[in-house]
Formats: structure tokens, C-alpha cells, sequence
């Protein structure tokens, strides 16, 4: 901890779980003026019991970053602010095709214009301020595409574009943007968290049976092997910390073996892999599904 460092205020969204809530105990620990955020304070037992747990504060407000007037309440109220960390996303799975208008919405006015909205809010702050840091939580599906979350894939491709962007607008004003890249890991935003679509289970729908043999999928075999929260929360700090962050930050396994396929041009024989495990969680899916309905016709 040094002095710099204590005089440095970080704002964080979506605080309530996974890495918002890591990033803002460790933040706290290495001696920022932590304000953490999240959109409903009625969830903030976890991050209090960490923020104990580890003997430091953080201040802890609320913050929907959907909403104009709050994010204009809490960045006027807490400036100025040295680093701020766009971390609050949500996740609705299911097919492009069982998504409704209003979903594919809500998950874009979370993950990308809720970000946006704060950084033409922050910015001004730090160019006044003579520099700055934006940390942009974005994902590796934002770089390659994720099938049954088009549209959480294409808000972080959003993000990273939007990333790419501001770096070379605010350059001049030593506010430095950084993407942050992680592949599966362990948050909720893939455990508890986790939305399906409304539609996701309509029988009608010719999806529904791939809806079900994706979410199959990840409950068998992604999230088991996803990789520790800590791994992502680390590098975070570290593009808090250092003087010159990198551009981007891939994180984990499984995003550096896509990353080195896209760069052999080997992508379509992963994504015929990727089809080739959803077909079979599909089909074991669906004899599941028709023992179940069997088993039930037998005992009435």
C-alpha cells in the first residue's frame, strides 16, 4: 500500500456477486477508496461478509446502471473518480430465435449502455482530474461469438469495440481503457445468476430441444472446469496498479487455446466440435426427459 494508491477513488458496478464483489475486497485491501456498487443493496450480505472477513471498507451504494438519474446521483455524488471498473452485466441464455425483443434489450441496456452512460459521465471527471483509468469487463465471448447467448456475445462485443474506441479518443488526456477478457469462470453470472429466456422451454419452439441440450452442456462439463475468480480478479488489479496496462487481458485456459485456434484459422473445426457436444447433450437430454415423462405415465 502506498500513498498514491489511499488517495485513489475506484467506483465498481455490480458489486452483489462474482467479480465486482472480489475486485472490490481486494481493492479495498491494497488501499483504494473502494465505492462499491449494485442495483439492489438487499443483496449486499455476501460483499459485506467478505469486506469483514478480510478487515477492510468499502463505501457500499446503490447503483442501476440502467437508470440515467442514478448513475448522474452516484458519479456526482462520489467525484472525483481516478478508476472505474464497468463490471455490472447480466446473462439470459437461450436461442436467438426464443429471445424476445425486450430480453435481447434489457441485456444490452445492462452490459453496454449502462456502461456508456457512465463513462460520459466519468470521463469528464478525470480529463479535469489530468488522467485516469477505465476497466471494461467484457468476456471471451465478445472476441469469438458464444452459441444459445447471442445476445450477452454481442453486447461484449460491444464492449470491446467500444473499448478500442474510447483508448484512442481519451489518449490524450491519460485516461487509459482497458478490456478485460476472461473465459469461463466461477460467478454466479453462470451458477445463480443465470437467466434462461422466456420462451426458452416452449415446446413449440424447433430450439426448444437444443435450449435444453446446451444448458445440459453447461451443467455437465463448462461449468465444473470453469476457471477460479481469482485468476480474473488479480489481473484486474494489476491493470489498476500499473503504470502502463496492456490493452486487453485474455484470461484463462480455455481463452488462450481459442484465441491460439482463431490465430491458426482452425475456429470452424472448434465450432464443429462445439455442435457435435450439444447434439449429444441434446439426444441424452431428450431420452432423460422421456424416461422422466415415461416413469410418471406408469405410476399413474
Amino acid at each position: 500500500m502506498d500513498e498514491n494508491t489511499q488517495q485513489k477513488r475506484v467506483l465498481i458496478t455490480g458489486c452483489s456477486s462474482g467479480f465486482g464483489l472480489y475486485t472490490a475486497v481486494e481493492a479495498a485491501k491494497a488501499g483504494y477508496d473502494v465505492i462499491a456498487t449494485m442495483r439492489n443493496l438487499a443483496k449486499r450480505g455476501p460483499l459485506d461478509v467478505a469486506l469483514d472477513q478480510a478487515g477492510v471498507h468499502a463505501t457500499i451504494d446503490r447503483l442501476d446502471v440502467t437508470e440515467p438519474d442514478s448513475i448522474t446521483e452516484i458519479t456526482e455524488k462520489y467525484k472525483p473518480i481516478d478508476i472505474l471498473i464497468n463490471n455490472a452485466g447480466i446473462l439470459i441464455a437461450g436461442s436467438i430465435l426464443t429471445l424476445t425483443d425486450a430480453e435481447m434489450r434489457q441485456v444490452f441496456e445492462t452490459n453496454y449502455f449502462g456502461a456508456v452512460d457512465i463513462i460520459r459521465k466519468v470521463a469528464p471527471q478525470m480529463i479535469e482530474s489530468g488522467g485516469g483509468r477505465i476497466i471494461n469487463i467484457a468476456s471471451l465471448a465478445g472476441l469469438i461469438g458464444h452459441m444459445f447467448n447471442a445476445s450477452y456475445s454481442a453486447s461484449k462485443h460491444a464492449m470491446v469495440g467500444l473499448s478500442k474506441s474510447f483508448r484512442a479518443e481519451l489518449k490524450p488526456f491519460n485516461i487509459k481503457v482497458v478490456s478485460i477478457e476472461p473465459g469461463y469462470h466461477k460467478t454466479e453470472i453462470i451458477r445463480a445468476n443465470a437467466n434462461v429466456s422466456e420462451n426458452f422451454y416452449d415446446p413449440t419452439s424447433v430450439m426448444c430441444d437444443y435450449n435444453k441440450g446446451f444448458l445440459r452442456l453447461m451443467l455437465d462439463e463448462i461449468v465444473p472446469r470453469a476457471g477460479e475468480s481469482s485468476d480474473v480478479v488479480k489481473k484486474i488489479i494489476e491493470a489498476m496498479q500499473t503504470d502502463n496496462p496492456k490493452s486487453h487481458y485474455v484470461i484463462g485456459k480455455d481463452a488462450w487455446f481459442v484465441m491460439m485456434v482463431r490465430r491458426l484459422g482452425l475456429i470452424g473445426l472448434l465450432e464443429k466440435k462445439a455442435y457435435r457436444k450439444l447434439s449429444t447433450a441434446t439426444r441424452r437430454e431428450k431420452k432423460r426427459a422421456d424416461a422422466k415423462r415415461n416413469a410418471r405415465k406408469r405410476k399413474s
